[in-house]
């Protein structure tokens, strides 16, 4: 079985003006757009200013290679505001490192997407406060794609609130990506399972179990995705297929049912974690995470953090006791030591899951909230 075939294989740089429908080829759309939105989008007045929440989300969850992933609780925000000239400003994670020119993802994306829909790209100030760290397998890059295609949107007079411009975003996100395990939770919020059906992408959210709470793991090293794919074989096994077909549907049925307990097989995967152990010794740190309390764990993205399950103690909510938090603290504090013991730095985290996802705000000249 060769490994990315169909929707998820190499995928030729284009412009989002290849997506444009023609009479014999209409499911290739930039976005379903009816007379009236168009009416009402001549209303609008121009936006000056939009600024976005974008979360991080972890992807794969074990067996859903390049199919599943949700949101977690930590944001990054994005301003993005018209100016006399390019400026932007980075604080937070990744400022020492991550390209403040207009080569930034979120400055190309925001051009690219302006120029594609036929408008004028302004001089813009982007302003960026990270809290997700880069190239950890946390979906930065994501977070960054999204806000960079959001801006170009609302810069083009489209409400981002609106059903068909996340719609539009997820298909330009998706396509940029190649799959859209992050971007998905990134622009929806909570458990997106993404596919990819004659051209469109189509995301189904599962539901998140009450009281669930995610262990992370973030070594100080990071991880680079291009490489991490690079690992991988062009073909599988039956017997792998089979593995994470088996397990992925467990997966979802356990979160569908609030089941914790099965999570630990469920979240097993013979597809893409076992290449990258060469990379990052994760595995030692999954083992002892189990054994500290975890319902399951995986390896987040591409790495290199570790993401474990914790929760489910007594009432739904996380925040009634201290009981949920005193056991993910339990299992952070064996993550952290399993690494250290292998001399691996980093640090641990705990956040939840987040339900919604990609929140924006559009302001004209005047002061006025758009949307």
């Amino acid at each position: 079985m060769r490994r990315g075939a169909g929707c998820f294989g190499p995928r030729r740089a284009r412009a989002f003006s290849d997506l444009t429908a023609t009479p014999k080829d209409p499911k290739l759309t930039t976005g379903f757009s009816s007379r009236i939105s168009k009416v009402v989008e001549s209303f609008q007045a121009p936006v000056e200013k939009v600024v976005l929440k974008v979360p991080a989300s972890t992807a794969n969850l074990g067996p859903g290679f390049d199919s599943m992933g949700f949101a977690l609780d930590v944001w990054n925000r994005v301003s993005v505001q018209r100016s006399d000239k390019f400026r932007m400003t980075i604080s937070g994670e990744g400022a020492d490192r991550i390209e403040l020119t207009e080569d930034n993802l979120i400055a190309r994306m925001t051009k690219k997407t302006l120029e594609s829909l036929g408008n004028e790209v302004p001089t813009l100030h982007f302003d960026c406060q990270n809290a997700v760290p880069p190239t950890r397998g946390m979906g930065s890059s994501s977070a960054a794609l999204v806000a960079g295609l959001a801006a170009g949107l609302a810069f083009s007079g489209k409400d981002l609130t609106s059903p068909a411009i996340k719609k539009l975003l997820l298909q330009l996100a998706a396509n940029e990506e190649g799959h859209a395990d992050n971007v998905a939770p990134a622009i929806y919020g909570g458990f997106q399972i993404a596919i990819c059906n004659d051209g469109h992408w189509i995301t189904q959210r599962v539901s998140i179990p009450d009281g669930l709470q995610c262990v992370l793991f973030i070594p100080d090293d990071e991880m680079s995705t291009k490489e991490a794919r690079a690992c991988l074989p062009e073909k599988i096994s039956y017997a792998d297929a089979i593995y994470n077909i088996s397990r992925a549907a467990m997966l979802v049925n356990c979160f569908a049912t609030s089941q914790f307990d099965p999570l630990r097989m469920a979240m097993e995967d013979a597809m893409h974690q076992k290449y990258r152990t060469h990379m990052f010794p994760f595995e030692p740190i999954i083992k002892d995470a189990l054994e500290a309390g975890a319902h399951g764990a995986f390896l987040s993205g591409a790495g290199p953090t570790v993401l474990a399950i914790t929760g489910g103690v007594g009432i739904g909510d996380v925040g009634s006791d201290t009981m949920s938090q005193f056991l993910a603290e339990v299992v952070s504090e064996a993550m952290v030591r399993s690494a250290m013991q292998r001399g691996i730095s980093g640090t641990a985290h705990i956040a939840i899951p987040s339900l919604t996802g990609l929140a924006s705000t559009g302001i004209d000249v005047n002061g006025e909230i758009l949307w």
